[in-house]
């Protein structure tokens, strides 16, 4: 669940925000039962490091929309009202659209091994890391007990 959680904040941030389209995904993603922390995490850190995937994402969004093929469709498509709000028809917004969906696999595979070596070799140095926080700061203390009663009405102990 957590690698699910990483890989759909990775492909909401290719897409740019304030369309449409990036709302039409991110609310339900909101609405469902996964990892939340990690869903805004991954879009956070994805979102750092958009300026360098940006320039390839606009080509890819050029060479899309400037198929032959797609000029009928796509013009189709965008006289619906309403559709113009998700703005397809931008280079950017397209590119960032499929380079997001296309490499959703390759994110969840990649998110899934982070979640495996962060369990192997993480894991145990933040839990203690944090324990002894709590000994020291009553807040962090407090914080804990409440998240781990939480994991235990949650079911996810």
């Amino acid at each position: 669940m957590i690698a699910f959680s990483m890989a759909v904040g990775i492909t909401l941030a290719f897409i740019p925000g304030l369309t449409l389209l990036w709302f039409v995904l991110f609310i339900p993603m909101m609405l469902v039962r996964l990892n939340q922390a990690a869903f805004l995490g991954m879009m956070a850190a994805g979102k750092l490091f958009m300026p360098f995937v940006d320039p390839f994402s606009e080509r890819l969004g050029y060479f899309i929309l400037s198929r032959p093929g797609l000029y009928e469709p796509m013009g189709r498509f965008l006289s619906l009202p309403g559709t113009n709000w998700f703005r397809l028809n931008d280079s950017f917004v397209t590119g960032g659209f499929v380079l997001g969906i296309a490499g959703w696999p390759f994110w969840f595979l990649i998110s899934l091994i982070l979640v495996g070596l962060y369990r192997r070799y993480l894991a145990v140095k933040v839990k203690t890391l944090f324990s002894k926080l709590g000994g020291k700061v009553p807040l962090l203390k407090k914080l804990s007990i409440a998240v781990s009663a939480g994991r235990r009405i949650g079911g996810a102990a």
